[in-house]
């Protein structure tokens, strides 16, 4: 086991600490759904984190994973709630698809059902962070790097139900 995977909380944990002590545990700070989508397309929209997220597409994250990243980013602070996340990351999505046509940078949507692995896609993503020069590093950096930690998340596993056995089966 690694070191950061003994570092994480035990299930139960935030009941034995201190109320709201984490962003996810306070009310968020946007309800909103349009507040949201004018949160998200202004902090894309500055400089120094348009330069980085064009970067990424370039490199070969899709822009679904980079929006879907950017909205965990930002329940996990706090920022909004998943259902806003829901209702606004298409939005977020058209509009860097819509950056990236303009910048006449190639992309692509989303990644094709059997393409990657989630492992195979977080460390797509992670090679993009590690690539970008250590003078570019940003508040567009931070945003990437951020996005990153997101998709490094492991995915709960699927349980597969057994078959009923015995007389009531059919």
């Amino acid at each position: 086991m690694t070191e950061e995977a003994l570092m994480a909380a035990v299930p139960g944990q935030s009941l034995t600490d201190y109320p709201k002590n984490y962003p996810w545990e306070r009310s968020p700070e946007l309800v909103d759904p349009n507040e949201a989508v004018k949160y998200h397309i202004d902090r894309v929209s500055d400089e120094s984190i348009i330069d980085n997220v064009l970067d990424v597409l370039e490199f070969g994250i899709p822009a679904k994973i980079l929006s879907e990243a950017m909205m965990s980013g930002a329940v996990a602070s706090g920022i909004h709630s998943i259902d806003v996340s829901l209702i606004v990351e298409p939005i977020v999505r058209d509009f860097i698809m819509k950056a990236a046509d303009m910048a006449g940078v190639e992309y692509k949507e989303t990644f094709k059902p059997d393409e990657m692995t989630m492992a195979e896609r977080a460390s797509l993503f992670d090679d993009a962070v590690k690539s970008t020069p250590e003078g570019e590093r940003d508040k567009g950096f931070e945003l990437v790097k951020e996005a990153a930690a997101s998709m490094k998340e492991e995915p709960v596993e699927e349980t597969t139900e057994e078959e009923p056995k015995g007389l009531m089966a059919r």
